[in-house]
């Protein structure tokens, strides 16, 4: 799977649903994750989504590196915009070396609620899941919570 940003990237969400209520009901039972290595890149801070996210990597066996934007360290997503600015990294260059580095790309990035188009255009999920040569799971985007729809669909 190339992405996860909606329960619409699922091939078989039925499917999807039962494997993690297995995972669910015994946390410690697969290794899918040995040897894998999941990057965590928060645009804006989330204590439950950091907490759930990192800990059922390491249950399946994955080591998390968090990159934390919020920090002085900023990622620049327009095109044509000379790099002379704040922003450290263009996401196209920061895309290509967390891939370099990680299996899997955990973003969240909330709505900047300053222009409506843009935000519902889910700019930075899409620009990382064009130029990240990984999978890229959405955490939460402007306009998506999809860990949040399936674990609805799970207590459903």
């Amino acid at each position: 799977m190339k992405k996860f940003t909606s329960v619409h990237d699922v091939n078989n969400i039925k499917q999807m649903v039962e494997q993690a209520m297995a995972f669910k009901k015994n946390p410690f039972s697969s290794d899918i994750g040995k040897r894998k290595t999941i990057g965590m890149l928060f645009l804006n801070p989330s204590l439950r989504t950091r907490m759930s996210t990192q800990k059922a990597a390491q249950n399946l066996g994955m080591q998390t590196i968090m990159l934390d934007a919020q920090s002085g360290w900023k990622l620049e997503f327009e095109d044509g915009v000379v790099m002379n600015g704040d922003k450290a990294e263009h996401i196209k260059d920061a895309a290509l070396v967390i891939s370099q580095y990680c299996d899997i790309l955990a973003v969240r990035s909330f709505p900047s609620l300053s222009d409506r188009e843009k935000d519902y255009a889910d700019t930075i999920v899409n620009n990382l899941v064009e130029y990240a040569t990984i999978p890229v799971l959405s955490l939460e985007s402007a306009i998506r919570h999809p860990l949040q729809s399936l674990a609805d669909m799970i207590t459903i």
